[in-house]
């Protein structure tokens, strides 16, 4: 595939739940579950409205007849990091079945289970993937339980219409900064990050918001993202600290990228000042100082004329 999405750098963290291709379960009093799943990922590009079928290829090395359940599923950790489970974007568990719901492996033999992709023709172009899984039956019951294992296969789709390269361009800024009083003496700066997606891919923003404090040298960071952005559309998330100065200046660096692949662009660098003035305790405060000097005015002129009554 010759431009990778965005979910495949978060997936490399994912063993799919597994010691691995070669993951095997066994047991010292029973039959062994030792199998093999080829190839455990796949990468593929193709077109809306496609449908085909991909060969996963099984090998039984144990002595024992395998019956391995097949079915498709969304895999919430690390994924959930950058979708909602429930949104169409960059999940194609929706578009991905087994042909047969079980494969039977002799032993010492090899199968093959049959993933069949058919996407819909107005899936928009991006990165979608989804995850196979080939499980062993377990058989006997409480007093001879057998032992079974899991693999899975890692479906990495890139749909795009022909002959139309994926672009990827989005625009990033960091805008309305600004200061939020929950108390009278509790401010927290907020940030909005605004992402336009002008390119006809879905994109993930991410990055990092720097706040440094004067006076003093307190600082802290807050890490943005990921932020799924649709193709051409505008997604807009804040970011918020508490614990800054009751009165002072705060200087936010954001450095953001975004990405529609595993390659991230370069860092984009912005940098906006605030200060923080408690406005409403200087006010009170002007308003009291002014109290103070009408109160002290008319004791003065109390003093004046009771030293003029005198005389």
């Amino acid at each position: 595939m010759r431009h990778r999405h965005g979910v495949a750098a978060a997936l490399l963290l994912l063993v799919v739940a597994t010691a691995g291709p070669g993951a095997a379960a066994q047991s010292a009093t029973g039959p062994t579950v030792d199998f093999v799943v080829t190839p455990s990922r796949l990468e593929l590009r193709a077109a809306p409205g496609d449908t085909f079928d991909v060969a996963v290829t099984v090998y039984n090395r144990a002595a024992d007849d395998l019956t391995l359940v097949a079915y498709v599923e969304d895999i919430a950790i690390p994924v959930s990091e950058l979708l909602q489970p429930d949104e169409l974007a960059y999940t194609a568990s929706r578009w991905v079945r087994f042909v047969t719901p079980e494969v039977e492996v002799a032993g010492g033999d090899q199968g093959e289970a049959t993933l069949q992709v058919a996407i819909p023709p107005a899936t928009p172009s991006g990165g979608y993937h989804a995850f196979g899984f080939l499980q062993s039956v377990v058989e006997g019951g409480a007093d001879s339980l057998q032992p079974s294992g899991r693999i899975g296969v890692t479906l990495l789709l890139e749909v795009a219409p022909e002959g139309i390269d994926v672009s990827r361009a989005a625009r990033v800024s960091v805008n309305d900064l600004r200061v939020r009083w929950d108390g009278i003496f509790d401010p927290e700066v907020a940030a909005t990050t605004v992402v336009d997606n002008i390119g006809n891919a879905h994109v993930i923003t991410g990055g990092l918001h720097t706040y440094r404090s004067w006076p003093g040298a307190k600082s802290l960071e807050a890490k943005i993202g990921p932020n799924t952005t649709l193709r051409g559309t505008r997604h807009a998330f804040e970011t918020s600290w508490g614990a800054v100065p009751l009165l002072g200046k705060v200087t936010v660096t954001s450095e953001l990228v975004y990405q529609a692949g595993p390659d991230e662009l370069p860092a984009i660098v912005l940098q906006e000042t605030v200060w923080i003035i408690p406005w409403h305790l200087l006010g009170a405060l002007l308003v009291a100082l002014i109290a103070g000097l009408a109160v002290a005015r008319r004791r003065r002129r109390k003093r004046l004329t009771r030293e003029a009554e005198v005389t």
